[in-house]
């Protein structure tokens, strides 16, 4: 599964032309971002991600659309039931609610699930907070593998555990927080479950090695304009 990391319609609109792209990924502070403003109140926030769920409704390529939860567990599910209202009626889209990794929170995946959305508990960064989330019933987690990177030195053995505890459930690894594309590289050995911004999803097609063959091969064909 890949995914665009970011809450602006015309990104989101643009990255669906990228070959394999299935949908995309919000939080809070990019649909802050998307909006043009540091701080959003809850009814501009749920206004706005209601705003990406008619979206999505109407765009057959966006196959999964992650929106986070804010708020306590109630509100969470309030959120959820506004969300899949403005689904509508629309097939082949699964609707994941990311959920922060909170006793509240995880508690009420059950729930979610039983109204039709999949859970995600975002922002893990311990196999522990990984194995409570998957025996809470989450369908997934979501790492953000840079920063693990970046301020964990023990990271290795981090992800390499956190993801042998959701493969052994049989659930989803989401890797995310990727500045580039040696980043999601690493990211690969551990899951094909990825959401990048933009910018890095561009460039995962590049290589110098692969455009100095495409430009051999160019050569020995005379093309006509």
């Amino acid at each position: 599964m890949l995914l665009v990391d970011t809450a602006d319609e015309g990104a989101i609109l643009r990255a669906l032309e990228f070959p394999g792209v299935q949908g995309f990924t919000t939080n809070p502070a990019l649909i802050a971002r998307a909006a043009g403003a540091e701080v959003l109140s809850l009814e501009e926030y749920i206004g706005a991600a209601r705003k990406l769920c008619t979206l999505s409704a109407d765009i057959g390529a966006i196959r999964h659309l992650m929106i986070q939860a804010v708020g306590d567990a109630d509100s969470a599910l309030e959120q959820a039931a506004l969300y899949r209202d403005e689904l509508r009626a629309a097939r082949d889209k699964t609707l994941w609610m990311k959920l922060t990794p909170t006793p509240a929170n995880i508690a009420c995946c059950p729930a979610l699930k039983d109204m039709g959305c999949a859970t995600l508990v975002t922002a893990v960064f311990t196999a522990t907070q990984a194995y409570v989330a998957m025996e809470a019933g989450a369908d997934g987690v979501a790492v953000y593998l840079g920063r693990l990177m970046r301020l964990e030195t023990d990271w290795e053995n981090q992800i390499e555990t956190i993801a042998a505890i959701v493969k052994s459930a049989g659930r989803t690894l989401l890797l995310a927080s990727f500045p580039d594309r040696q980043t999601v590289d690493v990211g690969l050995r551990y899951s094909r479950d990825i959401t990048a911004p933009p910018a890095v999803l561009d460039e995962l097609l590049a290589s110098s090695l692969s455009q100095e063959a495409i430009e051999g091969f160019d050569r020995k064909v005379a093309w006509k304009g």
